[in-house]
């Protein structure tokens, strides 16, 4: 009997019941073949050489995944390395392990920080677990195993800690067995990274004023209702989701029509289009605190809509004419000075339309339609025409200077690049679209229950988003 592999598991079971109950079958396996002449049909993908030293080592797909001379001191030097950037770190994150000689010494020297092994294929962790003693590891306070994890259930485990006080050892040799799933992490990283960077530069730059709107509309607080009074209020209802992108002239038309069949959400960018087309929203979302993001709703009025904001939004907000105005948690840090009175979160993705899908599932749609949702330049477009964004643009136009020479930075800067629609075209689009578009992608990743329809295919191709038609929206039953 392998009297490593029964101590390594029964801690294992101790710690991590639930995980050890999803591995069971493959735990099975591993315990019937252990010790026996058959053991190195449990990891055929390794190829075991003995160390100079001594101790195991293995090769995979012709690569060393340790030192064949003493890989225990190759995992020290590799710490020791690091050393001020661990000390300085909340947490440690481990992008799969090989054998785990670096996981073991980090768990000996930090045990106090907190430690994540990302790991896909179970069957490389449990063979790990045949050969060193990982006692150290499972007496960790802090210790979180990802193992067969998908790559957006991940990122909430990782991002428990900010990213900055975050260290990720990745050594490649420990990735090659999994390469596309270990790239996709990376990427989402590094996505998040870009969008906790973002995020700091904001709130530095914008603390004063949101303070001050803070400041100025805490008398609100109890007086509105949250949108918690909405949570689940309209379960299995169709909802239509309308962005400011150019593709929303397409659907304006039918406007009217669609608001008989869908609960409507508007974004304050694209409110003036659907008031141009005589249609109130059931919603207005406004959660931008900026001046800029009152601006695309000042001096209009929608007696029938209900308006969505959050407590740091630009006082003049509360002026509009609506039927009622409801407040959502805000999500800027100093907000929670004023009141700690839970409205109803509507989380962030960097973008009001991430609020306003949101409110879509928070409500208890299932079904959501979106339009002008295109995180790109459709036929170099950059918003649909009669927005306050273009409106602008002709105000400030001159002969010199024209309303399309003041677009072209948009559509020519060094942040441009190219993606593709749902017919697989090529696109513009932009770094910070991309990121927001990213944010969909993996929020309809956790709802795989929510179907999701673009009414156009001209938009940036956003996987978990299926192309569907304004005939077919209209095909649908009028709401009583």
């Amino acid at each position: 009997m392998n009297s490593i592999w029964n101590k390594n598991i029964s801690l294992f079971e101790k710690r991590f019941p639930s995980l050890f109950n999803l591995l069971q079958e493959a735990i099975q396996g591993f315990s019937k073949l252990e010790g026996s002449p058959k053991e190195k049909d449990l990891y055929p993908f390794w190829k075991i050489i003995p160390s100079k030293t001594n101790e195991v080592t293995v090769e995979e797909k012709g690569i060393k995944l340790h030192s064949a001379y003493n890989p225990i001191k190759e995992s020290q030097n590799l710490l020791l390395k690091q050393k001020d950037q661990i000390e300085s770190s909340d947490a440690i994150v481990f992008m799969g392990m090989g054998l785990g000689y670096t996981f073991l010494e980090a768990a000996k020297n930090f045990p106090e920080k907190q430690f994540i092994l990302v790991e896909p294929d179970p069957n490389h962790f449990l063979a790990a677990l045949l050969f060193l003693d990982f006692e150290k590891v499972f007496s960790c306070p802090k210790l979180i195993l990802a193992v067969s994890c998908p790559p957006d259930q991940l990122m909430p485990l990782i991002n428990q800690n900010s990213l900055e006080k975050t260290l990720f050892i990745s050594v490649k040799a420990h990735e090659i067995h999994a390469e596309k799933y270990f790239s996709s992490v990376h990427e989402l990283i590094e996505r998040n990274k870009a969008k906790e960077k973002i995020n700091q530069a904001t709130l530095k730059k914008f603390e004063k004023l949101w303070r001050n709107n803070c400041r100025k509309n805490a008398p609100l607080i109890n007086s509105l209702r949250g949108v918690n009074c909405l949570k689940d209020r309209f379960k299995d209802l169709p909802f239509l989701l309308l962005a400011a992108g150019p593709t929303l002239e397409e659907i304006l038309p039918h406007l009217e029509e669609i608001k008989e069949r869908c609960k409507i959400i508007c974004v304050d960018t694209a409110l003036k289009a659907c008031l141009r087309q005589k249609v109130e929203p059931d919603f207005i979302i406004l959660t931008d605190p900026q001046y800029w993001a009152y601006r695309h709703i000042a001096g209009l009025a929608s007696p029938s809509s209900t308006l969505i904001t959050e407590i740091a939004a630009y006082p003049a907000v509360f002026r509009f004419k609506c039927k009622e105005i409801l407040l959502c948690d805000s999500q800027v840090p100093m907000a929670k000075e004023y009141s700690s009175i839970e409205k109803g979160n509507l989380g962030s993705g960097g973008s009001v339309a991430s609020s306003a899908f949101n409110f879509c599932i928070y409500s208890g749609a299932k079904e959501i339609y979106t339009a002008g949702l295109d995180f790109a330049f459709p036929e170099k477009q950059t918003h649909i025409k009669g927005s306050t964004f273009e409106e602008s643009i002709h105000r400030s136009s001159l002969k010199n200077s024209t309303a399309e020479t003041k677009s072209l930075p948009l559509l020519f800067n060094g942040n441009v690049t190219l993606a593709q629609d749902y017919d697989g075209k090529p696109i513009l689009t932009d770094k910070k679209m991309k990121m927001f578009a990213w944010w969909f992608e993996s929020r309809i990743a956790e709802v795989p229950d929510v179907k999701v329809y673009s009414l156009s295919a001209k938009g940036i191709k956003i996987p978990g988003i299926e192309v569907s038609s304004v005939k077919n929206l209209l095909n649908k039953s009028k709401l009583s």
